[in-house]
């Protein structure tokens, strides 16, 4: 990780956990698994000055703890410099997670410096539904050799 880009993920995990309100959760679970997607992405729509803005549209398939599918909408910019990239996502899940069944939405906010990563995903608070009502937390994502990899760690309120 470049120099000082740790201290900019730091300081945005800080200024969204400040803007969290308090909730008594319940102990923390982890659920770690793998998905798939499917990728349609539609010609950028704006490009100045090889800075370029698109939407791509993805269907996932997760296995593991949470079994289950979503479907995501992101816009993100390009920039001409290699590795330096930035996109917000929604995402809604359906399927079970840990045998509880229903969906919830996930945000995604993600920008990369010169390849350095920074990637928040939450769940949207209150966008539970069925036996998930309560759900909170944040998800991991990571890509190695290609392999799509999730790490979830959230809590249920009461």
């Amino acid at each position: 990780m470049a120099p000082g880009r740790r201290s900019s993920v730091v300081e945005l995990r800080r200024f969204l956990k400040a803007r969290a309100p308090a909730l008594p959760y319940t102990s923390a679970m982890n659920a770690k698994g793998t998905f798939e997607l499917t990728m349609t992405a539609e010609p950028p729509y704006s490009v100045i000055e090889g800075v370029s803005l698109g939407r791509v549209a993805f269907e996932k398939q997760f296995a593991g703890p949470l079994e289950a599918t979503s479907h995501v909408e992101m816009i993100g910019a390009r920039t001409p410099v290699e590795g330096s990239a930035g996109y917000v996502a929604v995402e809604r899940v359906t399927g079970s997670l840990e045998g509880k069944s229903g969906t919830f939405v996930l945000m995604h906010t993600g920008v990369m410096t010169r390849g350095a990563r920074a990637l928040v995903v939450s769940v949207v608070p209150d966008s539970a539904t069925g036996e998930l009502k309560g759900l909170s937390g944040t998800m991991d994502i990571q890509i190695v050799d290609g392999k799509h990899t999730y790490d979830f760690a959230y809590t249920f309120t009461p």
